[in-house]
């Protein structure tokens, strides 16, 4: 534990030393929710609303996942090879891919809010669409973070990652869009708690999944 701690750490401070790849990440996500709110001049319907939340959060986990990091070079994964263990490895880039999309999920909900209100959503259903979009980024980034991870491995670059991530992601994205349809509409958070259990259920399947298939990866 005290390894992949280590190792998040790491990222963090990578991202810090370069954070135009951070910034691109923002800025993405408040141009998107901005063009969306110009293009509907004005507040749209719960499920127009609930739909844009969800597109702009899935095309900024992909750009995410799309970012090149030290490891992925030649030169630096030869070294990492021999010196971190490929189970701490998937671990902490899980992890600290998690945390910046749930740090991004928090902002885009700050800006829907600012720029098309909140649906008219109660403080508990705010509450509930928050914690099922920061539920949603853990599902993605789990799947993204292992297909990049191929990806770079591959030489391939963003192009496998979308072609291989997109049927992946389908079953959270269908779970997340019917949680969302029932927080916007109103619903009480513990009707619709199921779905919550479905989208941690992805999650935790994922991982596990990229726990044990990537040092296979890291191997060949």
């Amino acid at each position: 534990m005290r390894k992949v701690l280590y190792m998040v750490r790491h990222h963090i401070k990578m991202d810090l030393r370069s954070n135009h790849n951070i910034m691109s990440l923002v800025v993405f996500a408040l141009a998107s929710t901005y063009t969306a709110f110009q293009v509907l001049q004005g507040r749209p319907d719960p499920n127009t609303w609930n739909a844009i939340a969800l597109i702009v959060l899935i095309f900024t986990a992909f750009n995410s996942a799309a970012r090149v990091l030290p490891e992925d070079m030649s030169s630096v994964r030869s070294y990492m090879h021999w010196t971190v263990p490929p189970k701490v490895m998937i671990v902490a880039r899980t992890l600290h891919q998690s945390f910046i999309m749930s740090s991004l999920s928090c902002l885009l909900l700050l800006a829907l809010g600012f720029f098309m209100g909140l649906a008219e959503m109660s403080n508990e259903n705010i509450a509930g669409f928050l914690l099922g979009m920061v539920l949603t980024s853990v599902g993605l980034s789990a799947a993204l973070t292992l297909i990049s991870a191929l990806s770079a491995r591959a030489g391939a670059g963003y192009g496998l990652t979308a072609v291989l991530g997109l049927p992946l992601t389908i079953p959270i994205v269908l779970i997340s869009t019917e949680f969302g349809t029932d927080m916007v509409s109103g619903r009480m958070l513990s009707s619709s708690i199921h779905n919550l259990y479905y989208l941690g259920g992805l999650s935790v399947s994922i991982s596990i999944f990229g726990y044990i298939l990537f040092p296979y990866l890291w191997r060949s």
